[in-house]
């Protein structure tokens, strides 16, 4: 008995484990709406038949938090004019930026990081801010080894100021 409740948390992952599973395949189905012009509910319904918790390259992945995983993506899609404006608003405000951007011109990943983390900070008051940001950064770092973790860093401060105060 004690094997088999062992073996089963390794499968799903530690709460925590999950939650951060479950914001980087919002990323990544944000992303596919994004390049695809593809609706929340399409996105991730084929996420949750085709890859949630499906070992990748041969490697079991951790089983994300559905519930979180859905609520991200239907919720950037549902509010993805108020996010697009906050985010807007918190690039223009870069003290550091040589050029303007707005949500538009960046990468599509880079962009679809910052939705799922604005919208967040909107949605999920009850979590730490510095929480989401952190898994948030943990998410850009996994894709990229340049500036772009400072921009989302300063950007997603900046929202979470818009959305929460100081």
């Amino acid at each position: 008995m004690a094997g088999t409740m062992t073996q089963k948390k390794k499968m799903t992952g530690s709460k925590i484990s999950r939650k951060s599973a479950a914001r980087l395949a919002a990323v990544q189905a944000v992303y596919q709406m994004r390049a695809n012009g593809q609706k929340a509910a399409d996105v991730i319904g084929e996420y949750k038949i085709h890859r949630l918790g499906k070992p990748v390259d041969g490697y079991d992945m951790v089983s994300p938090d559905d519930d979180l995983f859905a609520g991200i993506v239907s919720g950037v899609e549902e509010r993805s004019d108020a996010l697009k404006e906050v985010i807007d608003a918190s690039l223009s405000a870069r003290n550091d930026a040589k050029t303007s951007h707005r949500l538009e011109t960046l990468e599509q990943l880079l962009g679809s990081i910052l939705l799922c983390g604005s919208f967040e900070l909107l949605a999920h008051k009850e979590i730490d801010a510095p929480i989401v940001i952190a898994d948030y950064l943990e998410v850009t770092h996994s894709f990229y080894e340049g500036g772009e973790p400072k921009l989302i860093n300063g950007v997603l401060d900046r929202v979470k100021t818009s959305f929460r105060g100081s």
